[in-house]
């Protein structure tokens, strides 16, 4: 197995970056709380399942996407493998989203207090929209037919040929 960084698409560079950011992302603060001078805050990897396990989906679809393109053998599935990561990547992004929804936000000026979401978290979701966006510009350049499509395919029976006149 040889990869080469040069081979890669431009939309490939952006999904492996974008995974590259993310997991980078989950180590940084992603809620926090500020009383006065004093400050707290926790990181992706402790600011519940919907931050980490977002951010290790948004990383799987980019190491999917190299493994792919370096010519890993890798399983055969019922979905073509741009649909794969373009899935992986947007669930990812979905968890993110749902944890940046989720988090309490309180900001009390007389008092210098503030509770809410730090720049790690913003720096996931900028890095998680941008790899679902290369990776669904990827997956529609593919030409894969998209799950649904092929379901529809396979229920819709084949029509009888025209029957000859006597």
């Amino acid at each position: 197995m040889r990869f080469d960084w040069k081979q890669l698409s431009t939309l490939d560079r952006v999904i492996a970056g974008g995974a590259a950011v993310a997991f980078i992302a989950s180590f940084m603060p992603w809620y926090g709380v500020s009383v006065g001078p004093f400050s707290a805050s926790v990181s992706g990897w402790s600011a519940g399942f919907t931050a980490w396990a977002g951010a290790l989906l948004l990383t799987f679809a980019g190491v999917l996407l190299v493994l792919r393109r370096s010519g890993a053998t890798l399983p055969s599935l019922q979905v073509g493998p741009a649909v794969l990561v373009a899935g992986i990547a947007g669930l990812g992004l979905l968890l993110v989203i749902i944890r940046w929804v989720s988090l309490p936000r309180y900001h009390v000026s007389d008092l210098s207090y503030d509770a809410g979401a730090r720049y790690g978290l913003y720096i996931a979701l900028i890095a998680g929209i941008a790899e679902v966006a290369a990776a669904v510009m990827a997956m529609r350049a593919s030409g894969e037919s998209m799950p649904w499509a092929q379901a529809h395919q396979a229920e819709t029976p084949p029509e009888a040929p025209p029957e000859a006149e006597e």
